[in-house]
């Protein structure tokens, strides 16, 4: 035995001992999948570029020797399918072994492993640099790459015969980024309506057809070079959308991969299995996490609200550098989120009156959310909300709105609201969202606290009509005259809002592109609802119901907002009331910034006392509005101590 391989087998006898600790981790019926790309052999081809998900030969040996040693089994797609199906079941500490682009590396240097330790695999390819003819260049990202450090044909078929690889397709010619909007940034272009300077964006018909184009394209070189289809995508760059999923679908791809970092369990759906990504640097103590499954969440939430009317302004130069201080200043807080505003909302009256991203309903004020949400993801590494509004969205007249039954027109106290008992209301909101998610890049919602109808709302004719086909009077005023009618009324109504923002959800996540995220959603709640049990009438909110419904339920805990006479004192109890009803994991406490009363800041030490008195109430996850990044309000000083978490994180058993 040469002393490379001793030296290999000692370190990975140290790290069994290390997985064999955390074998509680791992389920019956679970898989991991991992994604390696191209394999160099620095001793043959020093001369080879390493790319950023490059590995050598020595680290593959390294892990092929870890997955032997400890115990762990390579599996096959179809064994995963079988296994499903309630055929033979899984061996334990499944692993399947994914490679991506069609590196001639596979060839020369994987397949030969594969059958020494008899370990099967799947291999992706992009059909169009197959294509390339011998001696050509293949565009690889922005620069090419010689014909030669690909896969053939040929090769391809030989692969394919054997009972250990599967071919996959990597979409026929999707492996690059396109432009997703004006300011030239680059997005997977599988999951981007391309924007150009002649055409703008994209249309919703334009873009699904070059979809289809891809997937036929693929379909068709697969049946003439192996006389078969494939019936898997493995999605460039693991980016895809539940459009991509039902096209893909379409061209007989039921089975796809992400780069989503989590593990798999039968009993998920496999139209996108999670996939952890390898490279060069991914130790050998993480790739024991990996195959451990054991999972790193955040411990906590920390969530800044940025208003991008902060960030607009009519002068581009201006404007980049506002972008540029708040980006800068989201990357030092070490917070974990932000809940970014999509609508245009420059006189304050919480109503949307323009919005920042191209729809087909209200006026763009600047073609401004994908950018900064983009460059926030990107930049700063934070999760990014679109915050919208439900039915604050102010078209003009010709609408609907809510009404209130004893005046029969719009309160004036309210929110503007487009009633979402009429239909042409909820299609055109639908559409709003629908187009969001087409034409931006964000990682969860957040829905505005305008969704709530007061005790005399709504009252327009379809809104009668819809009690009446829940067994209610078509009169409010016999509703409200009558106890146990105004209990099922009030439930009505907030299960209808509950039902129309899960309708936005979906339509919000139609055509967004998932990447390394998970998509969330977050409501907001008025605290009075907490507070006081009969106020739910009073909004038809109530907090279990969102709890339900959302993944967080947002708390507006804002002291003077609510006319608290004892800030600290009212906060504590709030905190207490919510967490009797809902999980300190699933609610954020959401602070205020500004004194709307006054017009004037909240001091900095003052807020930060509030953040220290959730902590030791128990709340874990927290955050604040409105951040003014222009005057460094609150004082990042000041906050950081009590607010940052530092992305520290915790492991999942």
């Amino acid at each position: 035995m040469t002393l490379w391989r001793v030296i290999i087998l000692s370190a990975v006898l140290l790290v069994i001992v290390n997985i064999q600790q955390a074998q509680a981790a791992r389920l019956t019926g679970d898989y991991v999948v991992i994604s390696y790309h191209d394999i160099v052999d620095a001793s043959v081809t020093p001369e080879l570029d390493i790319y950023s998900q490059t590995i050598t030969r020595s680290r593959l040996i390294e892990h092929f020797n870890l997955i032997s040693v400890g115990g762990y089994n390579p599996v096959s797609l179809q064994q995963i399918i079988d296994a499903k199906a309630g055929g033979p079941p899984l061996p334990e500490k499944a692993v399947l072994l994914t490679f991506d682009d069609g590196y001639r590396s596979f060839y020369d240097i994987v397949f030969p492993l594969l059958k020494l330790y008899n370990f099967p695999a799947v291999q992706a390819v992009v059909g169009s640099w197959l294509d390339v003819p011998a001696g050509g260049r293949v565009n690889y990202g922005n620069i090419t790459l010689p014909r030669e450090r690909f896969l053939t044909w040929e090769q391809v078929k030989t692969l394919d015969e054997s009972p250990l690889v599967e071919i996959a397709s990597h979409s026929y010619d999707l492996h690059y980024g396109a432009k997703g909007n004006p300011m030239g940034n680059e997005q997977a272009a599988a999951v981007t309506s391309i924007w150009d300077e002649r055409n703008g964006y994209e249309s919703e018909a334009d873009y699904l057809e070059r979809l289809r184009e891809d997937m036929a394209r693929t379909q068709q070189r697969f049946q003439e070079q192996m006389g078969q289809s494939p019936r898997i995508m493995v999605w460039p760059y693991g980016a895809y959308s539940e459009a991509t999923l039902n096209l893909a679908a379409e061209y007989g791809m039921d089975y796809t991969f992400s780069l989503l970092s989590a593990p798999n369990q039968l009993s998920d759906p496999m139209r996108a299995m999670n996939r952890y990504l390898i490279d060069q640097e991914t130790s050998l103590e993480t790739i024991e996490e990996i195959l451990a499954n054991r999972v790193w969440e955040l411990e906590k939430l920390r969530i800044v609200h940025v208003d991008l009317d902060y960030v607009y302004d009519p002068d581009p130069i201006q404007q980049e550098q506002n972008l540029d201080r708040l980006i800068e200043r989201i990357a030092e807080y070490g917070v974990s989120t932000v809940y970014l505003q999509a609508y245009a909302d420059p006189d304050g009256d919480g109503v949307a009156d323009e919005l920042y991203f191209p729809n087909r309903h209200l006026p763009v004020r600047a073609d401004l959310f994908n950018r900064v949400a983009w460059q926030l993801k990107k930049r700063a590494n934070v999760k990014v909300y679109a915050w919208m509004p439900v039915l604050a969205f102010d078209l003009g007249s010709g609408y609907q709105y809510v009404t209130d039954v004893r005046t029969g027109q719009e309160s004036p106290d309210q929110y503007r609201r487009l009633s979402p008992y009429v239909q042409e209301n909820r299609n055109i909101i639908r559409e709003i969202y629908l187009d969001l998610g087409r034409l931006t890049k964000f990682d969860g919602l957040l829905f505005h606290d305008d969704a709530f109808f007061t005790d005399f709302e709504d009252a327009n004719p379809e809104a009668l009509a819809a009690y009446e086909s829940a067994s209610l009077p078509r009169d409010i005023n016999a509703i409200r005259d009558d106890d146990g009618l105004m209990d099922s009324w009030t439930r009505f109504k907030m299960e209808y809002l509950t039902d129309l923002t899960l309708e936005l959800e979906r339509a919000a996540n139609y055509y967004r592109q998932t990447d390394n995220k998970t998509f969330t959603t977050a409501r907001n709640i008025y605290a009075v609802t907490v507070m006081e049990p009969n106020s739910k009438r009073w909004f038809a909110q109530d907090i279990q119901n969102f709890a339900n419904g959302y993944d967080y339920v947002a708390v507006m805990a804002m002291p003077y907002m609510e006319e608290a006479d004892n800030p600290n004192e009212w906060l504590r109890s709030l905190a207490q009331r919510s967490l009797a009803q809902v999980s300190a994991d699933q609610l954020v406490f959401e602070l205020q910034a500004q004194d709307w009363r006054t017009q004037t800041p909240i001091p900095s030490e003052e807020m930060a006392q509030w953040v220290r008195i959730l902590r030791e109430e128990g709340i874990k996850n927290i955050g604040y509005y409105p951040d003014d990044f222009h005057q460094n309000h609150p004082a990042m000083n000041v906050m950081r101590p009590v607010f940052s978490i530092g992305r520290r994180f915790k492991a999942i058993p």
